[in-house]
């Protein structure tokens, strides 16, 4: 079965009523699409939201991906997105 970005913490998943299929999107900047399809805005959505791979990386060239999943990937379990070695700012607005 492998991850997928249904796991991830970065990936957000709604179904879309116009289209009766499901679309995803990825707050690291990740454009997620089915990558059997080759036509916008057909390969956006999905039957299900586990066939959603990533696509376009976040500047915007083509993500040639080994897996279903991108490197940044985070399971909720695994804690917080705060990025390993950058400083925390408490009680900064």
């Amino acid at each position: 079965m492998g991850l997928h970005c249904t796991d991830c913490l970065y990936g957000s998943f709604s179904f879309n009523e116009e289209y009766g299929k499901y679309q995803g999107s990825c707050s690291r900047g990740y454009t997620l699409a089915d990558p059997h399809l080759t036509k916008d805005p057909e390969r956006r959505f999905a039957d299900h939201p586990s066939k959603l791979v990533p696509v376009v990386d976040p500047y915007g060239a083509e993500y040639l991906r080994t897996d279903n999943i991108c490197k940044r990937f985070l399971r909720p379990t695994q804690g917080t997105v705060d990025e390993p070695g950058r400083k925390k700012r408490w009680g900064m607005l």
